[in-house]
């Protein structure tokens, strides 16, 4: 553990917010590992580029990052037709790994844990479609009150809950390994609770609480 301690996050929140893969699942190295197979017969140079954006943007939608690499990378037109196609050669080589990913190491104690005494909602980049199917797959559901993927953007899932729930900024935590949803934290006050990549490297200002995995995050937090 680094960055600032747990202690300055809000005691027992009562609404947290939950990013899906490098979160719940050690899924963020599959989705780097199907962007790289989606391209593997491009240039290598090329591809180490979608690599590295995609794991600096991990929680951006799977279309928007193909359109930014169809366009920025590649130089081509980022059609309809191409992106449904790219996004759809994403999924069967994802989905069935994501399936069988371990959960972060401590998740499942964490929601048991937390479940009853706080709302819990999962905001994920990934499609909603998906997320749902993943989520109830992985016997999960029962946890979160509310499961959001793409197209909704995380600033705008954030702030449609802390509305549902009409409770202060400060009384919230998001959760979540990129800078996708620490963004989205930061422009509505949110308190953020930053993990750690696989490699356990931050994304995060040195000032954010951060955790290597979820183990014990419960008991900091006061829920236990």
């Amino acid at each position: 553990m680094s960055g600032r301690p747990l202690s300055l996050l809000p005691r027992r929140p009562d609404v947290m917010l939950l990013d899906f893969d490098g979160v719940i699942l050690v899924s963020a190295s599959i989705k780097t590992q199907a962007f790289a197979e989606v391209y593997r017969d491009e240039d290598p140079a090329k591809v180490a580029k979608v690599i590295a954006y995609q794991r600096a943007h991990g929680g951006v939608s799977r279309r928007e990052k193909f359109i930014h690499f169809e366009d920025a990378i590649f130089g081509r037109p980022a059609t309809e037709a191409r992106i449904q196609a790219l996004s759809e050669n994403f999924s069967r080589i994802a989905l069935d790994r994501v399936l069988q990913a371990p959960l972060v190491s401590g998740a499942e104690d964490f929601l048991e844990a937390t479940c009853r005494a706080s709302h819990l909602h999962v905001i994920s980049g990934s499609p909603q479609d998906e997320l749902l199917y993943i989520v109830s797959e992985r016997g999960l559901a029962r946890f979160f009150r509310s499961v959001i993927g793409a197209p909704t953007q995380k600033p705008e899932a954030f702030s449609r809950i802390i509305r549902a729930h009409a409770v202060p900024p400060e009384r919230v935590l998001a959760i979540g390994d990129s800078t996708t949803e620490f963004e989205a934290a930061r422009s509505l006050r949110i308190p953020f609770l930053g993990v750690l990549d696989e490699d356990h490297a931050s994304a995060f200002p040195a000032d954010v609480p951060v955790v290597a995995s979820l183990v014990g995050a419960a008991s900091a937090l006061g829920f236990t």
